[in-house]
């Protein structure tokens, strides 16, 4: 009894003293992140918590604890004037997105490498096809937060949108931790990649699973008909769906979509593609 009680004792002892120098190391680098965050330093900050959150394992309790103090100062506003001014160009990106690219640049300036603006930046440049310059811009954001969902994916649709086939495969076998939503539209992105690859099946079977899990997002549905097109499928249903959809989309579902920046772009094709059908 009294040697297992001492081996309980050593084992006890032993963990706490391999386990306390990494729980001090993220510790400190959190510490040390929120005082310079407070001097304004996101740069700096963010490099703080990125070399720590390289060093702690994969899955491990440490490396949570920096990705939610990276959050945290990756996407805080330092200043009520930045703030307000992004919150402007929210407001106005979805119907004068030129005004929004300037009002996100001029809160920027104020909120340097702010990932909320960063990103909301990218999709102004997707909305008018700058594609390379999108690219960049989430780059940028993802140096400074390799842990955030939101930014990754939105990554990825810049790379589908240059197309970049052999960089959308790398960066999509990397993905940080996602939402449900954000996992569903890298399967959306995957079956646009199929597409192109040809493997209209293999898109097909994705796309329509994801109708049923979003059946309110209107793109699935497009690159639906365009796989039953060349399957000799009818693709006249799919196309109907994505019209009738697009009629409806109001600014709550542009925002609630916000990872498709180019939101039923394609309407007005689609609205002639039927015309031509129904001629035949």
């Amino acid at each position: 009894m009294r040697r297992l009680l001492f081996i309980l004792i050593l084992s006890f002892n032993l963990f706490f003293a391999f386990a306390a120098p990494a729980i001090d190391a993220v510790s400190s680098a959190v510490e040390q992140a929120q005082a310079l965050a407070l001097k304004k330093n996101r740069v700096d900050a963010c490099s703080v918590l990125n070399r720590a959150w390289q060093d702690q394992p994969a899955g491990g309790k440490g490396r949570l604890k920096l990705a939610e103090a990276l959050k945290q100062i990756s996407r805080m506003f330092f200043t009520d004037k930045g703030q307000k001014i992004f919150e402007a160009g929210q407001s106005s990106m979805w119907d004068t997105p030129d005004m929004a690219l300037a009002q996100f640049k001029d809160a920027l300036n104020l909120e340097d490498h702010n990932l909320q603006v960063l990103n909301n930046i990218a999709r102004i440049q997707m909305i008018k096809l700058d594609c390379e310059g999108a690219v960049q811009t989430l780059s940028d954001a993802r140096k400074m937060n390799p842990t955030d969902g939101e930014s990754a994916v939105l990554e990825l649709r810049a790379l589908s949108c240059k197309p970049n086939l052999e960089a959308f495969r790398e960066k999509a076998k990397s993905l940080p931790a996602l939402d449900k939503w954000e996992e569903s539209f890298v399967q959306y992105l995957n079956a646009g990649e199929a597409i192109q690859q040809k493997s209209y099946k293999r898109a097909f079977d994705a796309l329509f699973k994801l109708t049923e899990e979003n059946s309110q997002f209107p793109e699935s549905y497009l690159l639906l008909a365009k796989a039953a097109t060349e399957m000799n499928k009818d693709s006249e249903p799919f196309l109907q769906k994505y019209v009738s959809l697009c009629k409806a989309t109001t600014v709550r579902e542009k925002k609630k979509y916000a990872f498709e920046p180019r939101l039923c772009a394609a309407l007005k094709e689609a609205e002639d593609e039927l015309v031509k059908k129904k001629s035949l």
